[in-house]
């Protein structure tokens, strides 16, 4: 199951460049424990593009500022996740 939704997320353009009305191929980035930097599970995964996974304006390189300008993950999950609802929706598939 979870080989499959990782290849879903990497099917929804990046959630952040979707903000500003542009469609770019994404990677899928892990969301991180808070308190100790760990990897959460697959399914907490939000679809970013290279630049906004590790590029100059990441959350990787400055998460405070990534948050603050593009919203925290949790929201980002949210739209990745209606990403995928999408998708399966155009494959007839009922979520």
């Amino acid at each position: 199951m979870s080989s499959l939704w990782m290849g879903l997320i990497a099917q929804v353009p990046c959630v952040v460049c979707a903000q500003m009305g542009v469609e770019s191929p994404s990677v899928v980035h892990h969301m991180r424990d808070g308190n100790l930097g760990k990897r959460e599970s697959d399914h907490l995964t939000i679809a970013l593009c290279p630049e906004h996974h590790v590029g100059d304006y990441s959350i990787h390189k400055d998460r405070d500022r990534f948050e603050r300008q593009f919203g925290r993950e949790i929201l980002l999950l949210a739209e990745t996740v209606k990403g995928v609802e999408r998708i399966l929706k155009r494959q007839g598939v009922r979520a």
